[in-house]
């Protein structure tokens, strides 16, 4: 999955026809643009071999692509605090049946992290429903079920929980308290959205001391601890463009490579130039016998599952 704007799709026609998997749509479309990108996604479409998923981040407050095309939400942290689930249900739905009328067919949320509402790192006291990972759940469940109701994938994210790392990984490293002290909280609404049934979870790229030194997306450890929690979904990696990956050492395609081999399906990266060599890359890693055809097809088979979905 990589990324285009909502401002100029045709300038991901190449990736398109080149097979890429999804792409992630960034940019703020202004009022009254919805037939444009109608026309704009409908066309990708067209040249694509297999439907690509169009994921774009419609979280609420700040964090809404489309506001402006489809409508506004609060805030999570202001949903949970002024709605009832069943209230937030209704409004995501008609939200999703707005963007899957666009021809978008995956939101990258609900945010299922806790967090406190003093924290300060990257809006998670805003972007988090709560730092109760019971009421998290309740909240995060509706918003998905609300999804599921108008026609777009789930992604529950960012596992194992950002709610209480210590720095945003966008700009940097960050670190996570150890496994133990998440699992009783930050992991509740995660588990609660496995035994839902939710498509899609994002991995993210925070360090879980837990799990060793490497990021979550990075780190074959995180795929198998989600699995274990009964996930036979898409795991889709955070943007592997982010400070935290570029800390670890590796550029986007080199972590392309990484994240896919510690046991990723989909892999993210923000810029369409990223594509070309992340795929070369890919291709020599399953010719040199480094990554097994056995992973790529049960990923693709996860994927192709998930798209007959949208």
């Amino acid at each position: 999955m990589v990324g285009a704007d909502f401002s100029d799709l045709p300038a991901a026609s190449s990736a398109v026809r080149q097979g890429v998997g999804g792409l992630v749509l960034f940019g703020m479309p202004s009022a009254g643009t919805g037939p444009s990108i109608v026309a704009g996604l409908a066309a990708l479409q067209a040249e694509a071999r297999v439907h690509v998923l169009m994921a774009t981040d419609e979280e609420g407050g700040g964090v809404a692509r489309l506001a402006d095309v489809i409508g506004s939400m609060p805030w999570p942290r202001q949903m949970a605090g002024t709605m009832t689930p069943e209230q937030v249900r209704t409004l995501v739905t008609e939200r999703a049946k707005a963007m899957a009328g666009l021809g978008i067919d995956m939101d990258l949320a609900p945010v299922l992290d806790t967090a406190s509402n003093s924290d300060p790192v990257d809006e998670e006291a805003l972007r988090s429903f709560s730092e109760d990972g019971s009421t998290a759940a309740s909240y995060g469940l509706a918003f998905i079920a609300g999804l599921r109701a108008g026609g777009v994938i789930a992604t529950a994210k960012h596992f194992p929980g950002l709610g209480h790392a210590n720095a945003d990984t966008d700009l940097g490293p960050a670190t996570d308290p150890p496994l133990s002290e998440l699992v009783g909280n930050d992991l509740v609404p995660f588990r609660a959205a496995i035994a839902d049934g939710v498509g899609s979870v994002m991995m993210s790229n925070v360090t879980e001391p837990s799990w060793g030194s490497l990021p979550a997306s990075l780190n074959p450890n995180a795929y198998s601890y989600l699995r274990s929690l009964g996930f036979g979904g898409v795991i889709i990696t955070d943007a592997l463009n982010a400070g935290a990956i570029r800390d670890a050492g590796y550029s986007a395609p080199q972590a392309v490579v990484k994240a896919i081999e510690a046991g990723a399906d989909i892999a993210m990266v923000a810029a369409l130039s990223d594509f070309e060599p992340a795929l070369a890359d890919l291709e020599r890693a399953v010719q040199d016998g480094q990554l097994s055809m056995t992973q790529v097809t049960k990923s693709v088979e996860r994927i192709l599952q998930l798209k007959h979905m949208a």
